[in-house]
């Protein structure tokens, strides 16, 4: 009777223990919603989730030409334009062959216009935002930006003549110049640019012009890096490096012996130096 006994308890003891294990993991996960019912909220709110901007508004005139610049040395930087109704009337990602964002426009009405800086794919940092009446350098440089990127290349080459005719210290404008004659070969081209040797030779040095001054501009600007990289873009053109300029106060090396001058000051082959 005991050995009996004895097993219909181990048995009844089985039963017993998976029943209260079952228990005890209904019982737990019932406690946690239980638990998350009975605690009072601290904050509870819907919401959308938008992603990182700052808005600036201000008041313009319908007519006045305005400029919005954005710039970022931490983050590529987007700009929004809207208008008084809420309309976007302008974006931009990237302006003048940099990661900062530009927006140059006529305002079409009068009232509050709202400037909102954000970034691209939502990165963050520091940055600057400026809005002021436009320019007239700044006016026909956009111009001839907008007519590059419809790809106008005539009128977009002479408005960038334009903008350096009134403002030859921008490298942009050299650059943009460039890239438009270049896109304009390359639309009219009837045989595929292999080699330099392709290009029509006013090709050629019209952009080695542009290139090589925006590039002595952008180093006397103190901007060695980009400089360099641009002249490295020159080889294709050229097919020789071009050396940079002189630091500024380091004069170039001069030749050991004293150059042969003649007795009215010229110099010439074979003179006697002066004393």
């Amino acid at each position: 009777m005991k050995g009996k006994t004895k097993g219909k308890l181990s048995k009844a003891a089985v039963k017993v223990s998976q029943g209260l294990l079952a228990a005890a993991i209904l019982v737990g996960v019932a406690g946690i919603a239980h638990r998350a019912a009975w605690a009072q909220a601290l904050v509870q709110q819907q919401g959308v989730l938008a992603p990182m901007e700052d808005t600036y508004d201000f008041e313009g005139e319908m007519g006045q030409s305005m400029t919005i610049e954005l710039q970022s040395d931490e983050f590529d930087t987007v700009l929004v334009l809207k208008g008084p109704n809420g309309e976007v009337l302008a974006s931009n990602d990237d302006y003048g062959g940099s990661l900062n964002s530009t927006v140059v426009i006529e305002l079409p009405e009068s009232g509050t216009y709202s400037a909102i800086a954000t970034s691209f794919s939502s990165q963050g940092g520091s940055y600057q935002i400026e809005i002021r009446p436009s320019s007239e350098y700044e006016q026909v440089f956009s111009r001839a930006y907008n007519l590059a990127i419809s790809e106008d290349y005539d009128d977009s080459i002479e408005a960038y003549t334009a903008a350096i005719s009134l403002d030859d210290t921008d490298p942009s404008a050299y650059l943009g110049r460039a890239e438009s004659i270049i896109n304009r070969a390359y639309l009219n081209a009837t045989v595929d640019f292999s080699s330099p040797s392709d290009w029509p030779q006013d090709v050629i040095d019209a952009v080695v012009a542009d290139y090589t001054k925006a590039a002595d501009l952008l180093q006397q600007q103190g901007d060695p890096d980009s400089a360099a990289a641009l002249r490295e873009q020159l080889l294709y053109f050229t097919g020789t490096p071009t050396p940079p300029p002189p630091e500024p106060g380091i004069q170039p090396d001069m030749p050991d012996e004293p150059i042969p001058v003649e007795p009215d000051g010229g110099i010439g082959d074979g003179a006697t130096p002066l004393p």
